[in-house]
């Protein structure tokens, strides 16, 4: 299947690079009303692959949830190696993930099945409706090319992080929310398709 068949088996190991504190993640969920931070109304009508919704999902523990660009994408391959590595020290915080991806079911289970994913919620969104909902929106050509999202390439691509075929929207941008009982109580809206989140800070929810 084009770009699923050419995914590496094994992340290899990541060189640290900057990240965005979660003070500057967490600063507009601070100052919001409660009535702002709750999730959206649409996430009712997307379910997991075993039929729960986002809001069920966090009522009993925190979750965060990973919008990742097309499967085909450098950096969404990148940041799903990265979280593979983390997910303990995530889990360890009392946190659980769950992904949205732009895809067909069918094909994220294979894209996710190398990196022992398959038990992690995951949300069909081939629309991209439910990341309108959450503020994600499509990218402008800066967001693309610039000197950082280059440079951030050909490292992630050095380090084995390949550029499949297009898979969903490619010019929708990720993001990164940590959500319990329906509130959101941290975010990360990536203003570069390049821009590399602290999913450990996100992921805390002290």
């Amino acid at each position: 299947m084009p770009g699923i068949s050419r995914r590496l088996t094994h992340c290899v190991s990541d060189v640290p690079e900057a990240v965005v504190t979660s003070r500057q993640i967490s600063k507009d969920e601070e100052t919001m009303p409660a009535s702002a931070r709750l999730v959206p109304e649409l996430v009712h009508s997307y379910l997991s692959q075993a039929g729960e919704d986002i809001s069920a999902l966090s009522q009993t523990q925190p979750i965060l949830l990973v919008f990742l660009r097309h499967f085909g994408c450098t950096f969404c391959r990148e940041a799903v190696c990265e979280i593979e590595k983390i997910r303990p020290n995530i889990e360890s915080l009392g946190t659980h993930l769950a992904f949205v991806h732009l895809s067909s079911e069918d094909r994220a289970q294979k894209f996710f099945a190398p990196h022992h994913f398959e038990d992690v919620p995951r949300f069909a969104d081939p629309d991209g409706r439910l990341y309108e909902a959450f503020g994600l929106v499509r990218a402008k050509w800066h967001q693309y090319l610039n000197p950082r999202s280059i440079g951030r390439f050909f490292s992630a691509w050095s380090r084995g992080h390949m550029v499949g075929a297009p898979d969903g929207d490619i010019e929708r941008m990720p993001g990164v929310f940590l959500i319990h009982r329906a509130e959101i109580l941290k975010s990360f809206r990536h203003k570069l398709v390049s821009d590399r989140p602290d999913y450990l800070s996100l992921a805390s929810p002290r």
